[in-house]
């Protein structure tokens, strides 16, 4: 039997993005800090036509998606362990949207620069509903069988009404039952390769940066000639008229594209491309985490130790495990 461990995305992510963006700009405009001081100077702007070129001084301190895989891997090793304890099966969970094919998700819907693909766009458009990826993507014609109410009660400590159950054949169910004991085994929840789950959560995302904010008229004013009207590329991504039909089987999502949102996200490609928004917007962005990675030197140094432990610790459950 298998759950899933499960990253926010598709739309829901795309509106905490959107959001949170505008929220952001406290800690990153130049009304921050003391006026002009607060926006720090940028780098040369490189110009930007594929999404393998949007790297960020802050991504070598956020967790891979090979070190999510390894922790996910080991919580399962001990959550099984748990759970033949007591004589039921396992209930393993599988990663959706830990993997690199989400990075590049992340990478094409960004709350800065909004949607940038210029390889998918006039065939996938605005991309809203992730591919799937893992066990669910090819998930069986036949579902599975359901785990039995036995199994949910000592895998996640509680009944059905979500009453503590405190033991199970004549044994002491852990608190939060084995799913909780195995993800503290594993050293707590799966950190996310979220820029905000870095310390004080990450640099922010500097909207209001007046360089940001030219780019975005520029853009803007690009897609007015197409006939859009649109401030800020986050008004595209909250434009819910945009969004493709979607149907599902066997819990296998498909997707049909309109004619529309196929010509305004090339078109809205075709004009990040022309004014180089992403080019733009990714030096300032970088100037902002580079004063980050300033800042927060021994925040950051501690938290990807920690990081680096608690995968060093799963390598050694799956090592013991690979010799029992």
């Amino acid at each position: 039997m298998r759950g899933t461990t499960r990253r926010a995305a598709g739309l829901l992510a795309l509106a905490v993005s959107v959001s949170v963006s505008a929220a952001a700009v406290a800690g990153c405009g130049p009304a921050s800090g003391g006026g002009a001081a607060a926006v720090p100077a940028i780098g040369p702007v490189t110009t930007v036509t594929a999404v393998e070129q949007i790297v960020r001084p802050i991504d070598r301190y956020l967790v891979t998606p090979q070190q999510v895989t390894t922790l996910q891997s080991a919580a399962n090793v001990l959550n099984e362990r748990c759970m033949r304890e007591f004589g039921l099966p396992p209930v393993a969970s599988d990663l959706i949207g830990f993997d690199e094919q989400a990075l590049r998700y992340d990478r094409t819907h960004a709350p800065l620069y909004g949607f940038f693909d210029p390889e998918r766009a006039a065939v996938s458009g605005y991309d809203r509903v992730p591919a799937q990826s893992g066990p669910a993507a090819s998930a069986p014609a036949a579902a599975p069988p359901s785990p039995s109410p036995e199994t949910m009660a000592v895998e996640h400590g509680v009944d059905p009404t979500g009453k503590a159950v405190p033991a199970y054949a004549g044994r002491t169910v852990p608190a939060g039952g084995c799913k909780g004991e195995s993800t503290r085994g594993a050293g707590g929840a799966l950190p996310l390769p979220d820029p905000q789950a870095l310390p004080d959560h990450g640099p922010g995302v500097p909207v209001g940066d007046p360089r940001v904010r030219a780019a975005f008229a520029a853009w803007s004013a690009c897609m007015q000639t197409k006939g859009y009207r649109y401030p800020t590329p986050q008004d595209v991504l909250a434009d819910t008229g945009l969004l493709p039909k979607t149907a599902e089987v066997n819990g296998v999502v498909s997707v049909e594209h309109s004619a529309r949102e196929l010509k305004q996200a090339s078109d809205d490609v075709a004009c990040k491309l022309s004014t180089n928004l992403v080019g733009i917007t990714l030096a300032v962005q970088s100037a902002y985490d580079t004063r980050y990675v300033e800042s927060h030197g021994p925040a950051l140094a501690a938290y990807r130790q920690r990081i680096e432990d608690r995968v060093r610790a799963a390598e050694r459950i799956l090592q013991e495990q690979g010799t029992a």
